[in-house]
């Protein structure tokens, strides 16, 4: 008895729809992602059981890291460093506009700041060294300007009399982001298109100060007073999460 020959038939699924759908995710994802800054300076903050969350943009993150500054002495007296970011170019590129043309101080360092150093400047993810020094930081290779970073920070002590190095940035970034977010406010009373969800989108920086679990006290506190001294008395003090029991 012959066999019987079953027929064949190839099946074919079209996985078009599919590669639309993956393609169409991984854009959402990619639009939609926050990234994380590669910062030089890191800090370990301590924990808390705050639950409370912090906004992913629109922050002036203050960092301070503790360091060893002087040497050679029996006790080293342990110090920290401060830093400053913020996640906006536009804010940076205004608050360093600010800080070299309209500061007395720092004609010197607009005079050497030129094109090519100032988009070196607005790649950073940090400000951590002198304004007098900044050109030359710029200047330096990523390795150096790492070690660079680490052993300088944005100045505490008063100008002159005056404000310090870290008072003028802290308020040449407030002022910055508040440029961009008014200018966004006449664009959208002329009818332009904008990129971006005015509505849900901070009208100030709100200031964030993350501190090394090992900083001692007295910088913390001569940051606190600096703030203070140019009437900026609302922040938010980063820490990690820590369950009750812990």
């Amino acid at each position: 008895m012959a066999k019987l020959k079953i027929k064949k038939n190839d099946v074919w699924i079209d996985m078009t729809p599919m590669s639309d759908v993956m393609v169409l995710l991984l854009t959402f994802f990619m639009l939609s992602a926050n990234f994380v800054k590669n910062e030089i300076v890191k800090v370990q903050t301590p924990k808390s059981t705050n639950v409370d969350k912090v906004p992913a943009t629109a922050t002036l993150d203050i960092m301070i890291a503790p360091d060893t500054l002087k040497k050679g002495t029996p006790e080293q007296e342990i110090v920290g460093r401060v830093y400053l970011a913020t996640d906006k170019v536009s804010t940076l590129d205004s608050a360093l506009n600010q800080i070299m043309l309209k500061d007395e101080q720092f004609k010197k360092t607009a005079t050497a700041m030129n094109d090519e150093l100032k988009k070196l400047f607005l790649a950073e993810t940090q400000i951590g060294v002198p304004m007098e020094g900044l050109p030359k930081y710029l200047s330096l290779s990523h390795e150096e300007k790492v070690l660079a970073m680490k052993s300088n920070g944005v100045p505490l002590d008063s100008i002159d009399g005056g404000p310090s190095e870290f008072q003028k940035w802290v308020q040449a970034l407030k002022k910055g982001y508040s440029m961009w977010y008014k200018g966004l406010e006449e664009k959208k009373e002329k009818g332009e298109h904008l990129d971006i969800d005015l509505d849900n989108t901070p009208k100030k920086l709100e200031i964030c100060i993350k501190a090394d679990k090992n900083t001692p006290y007295v910088t913390f506190k001569k940051v606190i007073s600096e703030l203070q001294d140019i009437m900026e008395s609302r922040y938010k003090l980063l820490t990690q999460y820590k369950k009750e029991e812990e």
